[in-house]
């Protein structure tokens, strides 16, 4: 099939659940498209890796019209312009299938394909609502309300023909709102086997403790919890290091935290750093973050960094959101603390700072990603989807 896949709220690239799906889809002989928005030094068109790159950019030589079409998507959350972008799609370069990632442009892509007789793949990253709560007031004002995209949610998920989701937990929300448990297919944020080093990265604790994170930083993000950790951690471990990689709203509020407590020498920040480079900061680390605070949001996704972390065989720590406990308790990779909770952080990092104890957990993590939970075997059910739909067509 040509799949048109739509991310009109971004830039592209990167975006590394569109690669990874492009990169199983392709493998699979289908033909992807990616509908993105378009800044002034990006060309129009441009092949990226397995991607054929469509930019788009609203009404560029109007602002009036610009400032229409947003008018127009804020009252009815459709754009006129996007439409027509998703069904240039289709027309020009022959799309048989829309897939959206993510909820504000569904009434948009609905719309397009029906127009023209195609199916509509949702792609639910998170939970949008929540998520939307938890991005702060003045996106809130800018955008629509919690409550509002609740609303479309439900409508979307009835009007859609596909929804994917990246976690179990995520298909029985969306199930319980009213999807058809059999059109929801859940493809995770995994990691191709070839993160996994041909042989096992050793873990080195001749220096102390080396806690990595990597990803964004935002205030849900949990990376406060884990910073006053480090209060406690310092005093059993004078050499202990805390190294956060990335970027975000919070990253003043954190620098700010380190200061109060003391910290300069023990927490570190690295910056945004490309895929490539983060990973050796995840190599050179003895025990890997994940400290999300719980919320009906980060109950309901997974992030890519617990695989990359298990992938390169490093014991994890990862806060009580359901997903996340669920997998690191069934497979034996790292443990689990209260979130929020720095005292019980503190604990379970220091519980790992036993060489047998995080080898132990290491291995077995290596060992899930390479039986389970990397992107080939996860690529099955995505691939098994638009096989149903080209049946189906």
């Amino acid at each position: 099939m040509r799949i048109g896949m739509l991310l009109p709220n971004h830039h592209f690239p990167p975006d590394i659940r569109v690669e990874k799906e492009a990169q199983v889809l392709s493998a699979a002989g289908h033909e992807v498209f990616l509908l993105s928005r378009r800044d002034g030094s990006q060309p129009p068109e441009e092949q990226v890796g397995p991607i054929h790159v469509v930019r788009h950019r609203v009404h560029p030589g109007s602002a009036l019209r610009r400032k229409a079409d947003s008018l127009t998507f804020l009252v009815t959350m459709d754009s006129p312009s996007w439409r027509a972008g998703m069904e240039s799609l289709i027309i020009q370069h022959g799309c048989e299938v829309l897939h959206l990632h993510d909820l504000p442009y569904v009434p948009s892509a609905v719309k397009a394909a029906r127009r023209h007789g195609v199916p509509v793949v949702l792609d639910l990253h998170e939970n949008y609502p929540a998520a939307l709560a938890l991005w702060g007031r003045q996106r809130r004002k800018l955008l629509f309300s919690p409550a509002r995209a609740a609303r479309l949610e439900r409508w979307a998920l009835r009007s859609v023909d596909r929804v994917i989701v990246v976690v179990d937990e995520a298909k029985d929300r969306v199930t319980a709102l009213g999807a058809d448990p059999d059109r929801v297919t859940v493809f995770g944020n995994t990691e191709p086997l070839g993160l996994v080093p041909p042989a096992p990265l050793p873990l080195d604790f001749s220096h102390g403790l080396r806690l990595v994170y990597v990803g964004g930083i935002a205030a849900h993000r949990g990376l406060d919890t884990a910073i006053q950790a480090m209060t406690t951690v310092c005093e059993h471990d004078p050499a202990a290091m805390l190294t956060i990689v990335g970027d975000g709203d919070a990253l003043p509020t954190l620098r700010a935290l380190t200061d109060e407590l003391g910290l300069a020498d023990h927490v570190r920040f690295t910056g945004w750093l490309g895929k490539d480079e983060a990973m050796t900061y995840i190599a050179d680390a003895n025990v890997a973050l994940v400290p999300h605070h719980r919320s009906p949001h980060t109950d309901a996704t997974i992030p890519h960094k617990l695989f990359q972390y298990m992938a390169l065989g490093r014991p994890v720590i990862v806060s009580d959101c359901a997903p996340l406990a669920r997998i690191v308790r069934q497979e034996g990779c790292g443990l689990v603390f209260r979130s929020g909770d720095a005292v019980d952080l503190a604990s379970q990092v220091l519980k790992v700072a036993d060489p047998a104890t995080a080898g132990e957990m290491a291995a077995a993590g290596r060992a899930a990603v390479l039986e389970r939970w990397n992107l080939e075997a996860e690529g099955v059910a995505l691939t098994e989807m638009y096989a149903g739909l080209a049946r189906h067509r």
